[in-house]
């Protein structure tokens, strides 16, 4: 029995050592196949990331651009980018784009209509994907990178940026940030931002031709960071707005078509109505007329047409008001007659949907008058005054000695910053002082066709 045991031991290692070295070699096959395959997702992967840095560079030199790219050899493999851009001019189709090989990535995308016939040869179909909305305000990358028969998809979306996310926004700064001044917000100067001593920044601050410290000490605080290199060029286009006004909204002009200055009064009512009369040229004022805003302004788009606008109140509702110049001199200006603020405040209520942006060719001014001499004042909005700058009127700077409160939340965005107050050395004595808060709402809550910038920045990327 003991050579029977024996035997049968050894017989009985032999096959342990059998099946498991069988199973190490598995192992070990496995192990090969699984590295080759990471080796061949990972390479797609990183095909897909760079033909979408490439693209969005594209598009952030000119973002009306849609060409994308086909068949583009790239480290051993290959992409190709579909672009839907309606910043562009070319006529549209909607479509859904399903990669090849990678269904579960596709996207609804608006294309060059000579660009049809391709994308559905390869399983494109017309129409969003899943029947959903198409947001026709975003651009949109699609890079798609194979390596070795395997697919990768990186989308990217892309608008441009509105100008009401700013706290403060100067084309130029005339007059340098210094001690004792606080910003709330992102701010940006197109130009070189100066600052004296230690002035201090809550939100990103950013410049296009970077910062000059002066003072002792010379140490301004950047709580949000700082970044130079940043150009962001001050301008829009009228023409749009104007365009929605006449569509969903109003234009105030001259109706007998001599090209007259048209002035508007507008007081804003708690309970979402608006007043408003208007003159034109030499003329009288006209009789006031109340309407609900969503009924003179279903879009929120107020325009007046080569003229001024003169504004107060409370606002219930979202509306934008827009001063045009169109070449006229006189014209193109916002004038604060008193207290500007929302019906429901969005410092006491997150959920308040008031919001007002006032947007004027020329200058925004707080005007002198006797609601507003002497008295602290309230303006609720993001202020865009593209050729001029923000400001009280002269004679509130001297306001008879008194040194008020102009208390503002929302953003100031402006060609240039201007004197508030006369100081005796570094203290006002006369005037107003800014008492600036950040609604914190319009870093993603714009009032209806706010002016955006120029170029076009990410709002998503998705592997």
């Amino acid at each position: 029995m003991g050579g029977k045991a024996a035997i049968l031991l050894v017989l009985s290692f032999s096959l342990i050592f059998l099946v498991f070295g069988h199973r190490f070699n598995r192992l070990s096959t496995d192990s090969v196949d699984n590295l080759t395959d990471y080796y061949i997702q990972t390479k797609a992967h990183n095909i897909a990331v760079s033909a979408a840095n490439l693209a969005a560079n594209k598009l952030f030199l000119d973002k009306t651009w849609e060409e994308g790219f086909e068949e583009v050899s790239f480290d051993g493999g290959t992409y190709n980018v579909y672009v839907s851009n309606n910043f562009s001019a070319s006529g549209k189709v909607i479509i859904c784009h399903v990669p090849p090989g990678n269904p579960a990535a596709q996207k609804t995308m608006s294309l060059p209509a000579a660009a049809l016939s391709g994308h559905l040869h390869h399983g494109d179909y017309l129409g969003p994907c899943g029947g959903l909305a198409y947001d026709d305000k975003i651009a949109t990358i699609v890079a798609e990178g194979t390596y070795q028969g395997v697919t990768k998809v990186v989308t990217v979306d892309l608008r441009p940026s509105f100008f009401s996310k700013f706290g403060n926004y100067y084309a130029n700064i005339s007059a340098m940030p210094a001690t004792g001044d606080t910003f709330n917000g992102p701010f940006h100067t197109n130009g070189k931002l100066t600052t004296y001593g230690t002035p201090v920044f809550w939100g990103k601050t950013t410049a296009k031709k970077g910062l000059k410290k002066l003072g002792s000490p010379k140490d301004p605080k950047f709580y949000g960071g700082f970044e130079s290199g940043v150009d962001i060029p001050l301008e829009f286009d009228t023409t749009g707005m104007r365009s929605a006004a006449s569509t969903g909204g109003m234009i105030f002009k001259d109706t007998t078509n001599t090209n007259q200055k048209t002035d508007v009064k507008l007081e804003l009512i708690s309970d979402g109505n608006v007043k408003y009369s208007k003159k034109i040229g030499a003329g009288p004022w006209s009789p006031t007329v109340e309407v609900p805003l969503t009924t003179i302004a279903p879009n929120g788009m107020l325009f007046v047409e080569r003229g001024n606008v003169y504004i107060e109140g409370t606002l219930k509702g979202r509306l934008t008001v827009v001063a045009s110049k169109m070449g006229k001199s006189g014209c193109g200006n916002i004038y604060q007659t008193d207290d500007v603020e929302y019906n429901s405040n969005p410092k006491t209520d997150p959920n308040s949907k008031d919001v007002l942006g006032l947007v004027a060719e020329d200058n925004i001014r707080l005007q002198y008058n006797p609601q507003t001499k002497k008295k602290d004042i309230i303006t609720q909005a993001s202020m865009f005054a593209l050729n001029g700058n923000i400001g009280p009127d002269n004679q509130l700077v001297h306001n008879d000695g008194k040194l008020a409160s102009w208390k503002i939340l929302g953003g100031l965005i402006a060609n240039t910053t201007r004197v508030t107050a006369h100081y005796s050395g570094s203290v006002p004595y006369e005037g107003y002082r800014f008492v600036h808060s950040y609604d914190d709402r319009f870093m993603t809550y714009a009032p209806p066709l706010f002016p955006n910038t120029k170029s076009l920045e990410i709002v998503s990327w998705y592997e």
